[in-house]
């Protein structure tokens, strides 16, 4: 009896969705991604560990009627093997790992270290789940602009200051609203993305990280397009003096193509009100500092220089690669400033390595101390359906740690302590992708860090332990990658 109640209800759920589609004209697509990884970090106190993750999505369109679309993409993701009892588990993968029973999520974005809200998945699920769920009203309101309303991707040119964070198996969304102006040459959005809220309207404190964009693009731009940025945060997460840390990030990215050089040219700057007081802000030694207010003086700058020979048969291609990102030093200690660049929700595992030992949105994997990244990068064919890449980085970091630039703020660190090079250390990526067909890719890589005493400090997280890493690490993995 049991059963032909549930078949029933099975049926009437098929019905009554066949009907929506009939109506609706819905389609669907999804993805179906393992992958195994071995992981074995830059600690030797630690061990080799190894996992398989896998990540299911299945999504639907409604394509309601010509104004009017709905998307909805369901996602569970898990380790094999795993069953957690619902606690989180923190191993020595330097991963962490929240969920039941095979269904875990690993939060970082890959073998390495990385951790901050930012650099984090932000669905930790359990089993299934909605990963996007939104609707597009084009000519809102009967204006010239499209509405997206809901939990969404917010991914702005390549994924530098909002990005998705796609190698994770979770994903990043953001529950957003985003208003999309096109006509001729340019697009204009302005969108709103809502922070994390741990507080009830009653208590009258509010604990988000509101963000406020404003970006335009413009094509036919010096063989390219041009972005330029507004992004205002506001973040209240001191619940005494909410929206006491509200600031600002200015720039703009060009990119394009000049005869057989392709380039990528991009600078941001960021001011406005730290906080309140010095210890609202991560990485900042509110030990050296008063309680008044302290200014945001932080930067970004990115260059990239990379040219393909396509009359070549394995068309290789070869692209010379470096970023800054700013640091706070002890003049910005003196100025009551910080100087330390934060990347907002962009997908650090594209740019700074990708054994991701520098994710954090404030620079937590160094310390505060800012980031150079120099890097040289190669791709080519060795044969048809096959892509071979290599990246080697030189990671430093921005601020001079044995010059006297920032004794004070070393010294004040807890884990930090003496003067220290700006050498971080080296990196080298290996990857190799096989389009076995048209829905699936096969991708297997190998990184490998070269480690410093620096390295060792900065990643440590208590003073006891900020000589334990430095050994060599090593990370490695096979993915299997379908998408209909």
């Amino acid at each position: 009896m049991k059963r032909n109640y549930f078949l029933a209800i099975a049926v009437a759920v098929l019905m009554f969705a066949s009907e929506v589609a009939w109506a609706a004209d819905v389609t669907f697509s999804g993805q179906f991604r393992p992958r195994y990884i071995v992981d074995e970090d830059s600690n030797d106190a630690t061990t080799r560990a190894g996992m398989f993750d896998t990540r299911v999505r299945l999504n639907a369109k409604a394509s309601v009627n010509a104004n009017t679309s709905v998307f909805l993409q369901f996602q569970s993701v898990g380790v094999w093997g795993r069953c957690l009892n619902n606690a989180i588990d923190n191993d020595t993968d330097g991963a962490t790992t929240v969920g039941g029973c095979g269904t875990g999520t690993r939060v970082s974005q890959g073998g390495g270290t990385g951790s901050g809200d930012k650099a984090q998945a932000s669905d930790q699920l359990r089993d299934v789940g909605f990963h996007q769920a939104y609707v597009t009203l084009k000519n809102f309101a009967g204006q010239n602009f499209d509405a997206k309303i809901g939990r969404q991707e917010v991914v702005l040119d390549g994924h530098r200051l909002f990005g998705h964070t796609g190698w994770t198996t979770g994903g990043e969304t953001k529950d957003a609203i985003r208003l999309t102006h096109s006509g001729g040459n340019h697009t204009i959005n302005a969108i709103y993305v809502a922070g994390r809220n741990g507080q009830s309207i009653a208590s009258n404190a509010d604990q988000d990280e509101n963000q406020y964009i404003l970006h335009a693009n413009t094509a036919g731009v010096m063989g390219g397009s041009l972005s330029g940025y507004f992004v205002t945060t506001v973040d209240g997460t001191d619940d005494a003096m909410p929206h006491a840390n509200t600031w600002h990030t200015v720039g703009a990215r060009q990119k394009g193509k000049l005869g057989a050089l392709d380039y990528r040219v991009e600078y941001y700057h960021q001011f406005g009100d730290g906080a309140a007081a010095a210890n609202n802000i991560t990485g900042f030694p509110a030990a050296v500092v008063d309680t008044s207010d302290i200014d945001r003086n932080a930067h970004m700058f990115g260059i990239r220089l990379g040219t393909t020979l396509k009359n070549s048969p394995m068309k290789p291609s070869i692209t010379l690669w470096y970023d800054r990102l700013s640091g706070s030093d002890d003049d910005d200690i003196t100025g009551n400033d910080y100087g330390t660049f934060d990347t907002l929700s962009d997908t650090g595992h594209k740019f700074y390595g990708f054994m991701d030992f520098f994710l954090h949105s404030q620079n937590g994997g160094t310390r505060g101390l800012g980031l150079q990244d120099a890097a040289i990068k190669t791709k080519l064919s060795p044969a048809a359906g096959w892509t071979l890449k290599t990246d080697f980085h030189w990671f430093s970091t921005a601020v001079d740690g044995s010059g006297g630039d920032a004794d004070t703020f070393i010294a004040n660190d807890t884990v930090l302590g003496g003067s220290m090079k700006s050498e971080l250390g080296t990196e080298l990526d290996v990857t190799l992708v096989h389009k076995y067909d048209s829905n699936t890719k096969v991708v297997a890589g190998y990184s490998h860090f070269w480690t410093t005493g620096t390295f060792s400090k900065v990643q440590a997280t208590t003073a006891a332990a900020k000589d334990d890493a430095n050994d060599g690490a090593d990370w490695m993995y096979v993915m299997i990658d379908t998408k209909f």
